[in-house]
């Protein structure tokens, strides 16, 4: 019997949204008495500020984070919001008093070897499911790592309006997950800046590991209109960018240009993780493919 498979009938959408929360910025804490999870959302990854509208985060954000506390109460979960204006952070907390089915559950979807966003991956339930759950897992993540600004805009150009979603620089082949189920669901991903000197630094310009740093997804805010966010003050600026873009901006068959890139001593760095020290890559889709390989190799 499939396990995968039946699991990923009897996920809903909150059960979705919620996985995307985790994966995004979770850290799970295992105690002798206590099992904690943490879901931080940085202001930074939070702000929204588009042409004539800007949003106080901290106040936007408590409003719609007491929403998302209530719509996961709904499973069963122990949770409660906490701000700390100090560290620009506010923090959803779940207990485990026992390990129930939730806890069980939880520790299934994500695999027990990884405890936190630095090496968790998208679930192969989330794979397996209806498209509507898989954008519930993408808004869940973008509610707590992306963020979308008029800065964001390609080449500067107004009417090619962004939003970023980051990945832990850590978390290589999370990327690459991310690629996959945008593709799934038929969202578009304009371009992805990886944490590698090929690409932050590729003319070696800049000081010694400036490059590490996270990867950054780049969507044109037209195409993600149908995931969206439950944040209000995200919401409501990513409506106002994707109106203020070409209406095909994004559609279509992407050429893609390939542009070759110097060697660069950085690319020896210990900040790399070991597989991918003295390798080269002219574009994001190179490392892409190269990545997709080395995940294979590993099943």
């Amino acid at each position: 019997m499939d396990k995968t498979n039946k699991l990923s009938t009897f996920l809903t959408e909150d059960i979705a949204y919620f996985l995307g929360l985790v994966v995004g910025r979770g850290v799970i804490i295992k105690g002798t008495e206590v099992n904690k999870l943490v879901i931080e959302f940085p202001f930074k990854n939070l702000e929204a500020q588009g042409v004539t509208k800007k949003y106080n985060t901290q106040m936007y954000l408590s409003e719609s984070l007491d929403k998302i506390v209530n719509r996961l109460r709904k499973l069963g979960l122990n949770i409660r919001k906490e701000s700390d204006a100090e560290n620009k952070t506010a923090s959803l907390i779940i207990e485990w008093y026992g390990e129930d089915i939730t806890w069980q559950l939880l520790n299934y979807l994500l695999d027990k070897e990884h405890t936190d966003y630095h090496s968790f991956r998208i679930p192969q339930s989330i794979f397996e499911a209806d498209k509507e759950k898989q954008k519930e897992f993408l808004r869940g993540y973008f509610d707590v790592t992306g963020y979308i600004r008029t800065s964001n805009a390609r080449f500067g150009q107004k009417d090619q309006q962004r939003v970023y979603l980051e990945v832990d620089h850590r978390n290589w082949f999370l990327v690459l997950d991310l690629y996959r189920l945008f593709d799934i669901v038929g969202v578009p991903i304009e371009s992805i800046d990886f944490g590698h000197p090929n690409f932050r630094d590729p003319e070696f310009k800049k000081p010694a590991g400036f490059w590490a740093k996270e990867h950054q997804i780049k969507i044109f805010a037209n195409q993600f209109l149908p995931i969206g966010s439950y944040l209000t003050h995200k919401e409501e600026v990513l409506k106002e960018l994707a109106a203020m873009n070409k209406s095909d901006l994004g559609e279509g068959e992407k050429s893609i240009r390939v542009k070759e890139k110097p060697q660069n001593p950085e690319e020896n760095s210990e900040k790399l993780p070991e597989f991918l020290r003295g390798k080269h890559f002219n574009h994001y889709t190179e490392l892409l493919d190269y990545l997709a390989l080395i995940d294979k190799n590993n099943e």
